[in-house]
């Protein structure tokens, strides 16, 4: 799971060109058959758009929130099959490593988070505040 924004930008760059090679491809063969394909056919499959699931599905913040709205699509903008494998997103999308979680929120909310959190809970619950675990 990328920890960076060059991490993730890097992942999507790479993910954008494995994109592109496909459309490039595929747009050779139709046009080798005598076809005459439209981009949205050819970026708009269900090989790229599951490519492009199991990225985003793997990354945390903006992208994959992205591909989990275009997955609530109605069927304005993508053919019902595909908002189908976006919808892995929100069924099925990679949890933050323990580790990774508990670095991020000790450098958000400093290394006793937990206390604080515990004595949030107690004071609402039962007035109890236990300092040891």
């Amino acid at each position: 799971m990328p920890t960076s924004r060059l991490g993730r930008v890097g992942r999507l760059g790479l993910l954008a060109g494995k994109l592109a090679g496909n459309v490039v491809t595929s747009g050779a063969e139709q046009w080798l058959k005598g076809n005459r394909p439209q981009l949205k056919d050819l970026v708009l499959t269900p090989s790229n758009i599951t490519r492009i699931t199991d990225q985003l599905a793997t990354m945390r913040g903006a992208a994959m929130k992205v591909g989990q709205l275009l997955s609530m699509d109605a069927g304005d903008f993508l053919p019902k099959e595909l908002a189908d494998i976006l919808g892995k997103l929100r069924d099925d999308a990679d949890a933050m490593p323990k580790a990774q979680l508990q670095e991020v929120l000790d450098n958000e909310w400093g290394t006793d988070w937990n206390d604080d959190l515990l004595t949030f809970f107690c004071s609402r619950c039962c007035g109890i505040h236990r300092t040891s675990a």
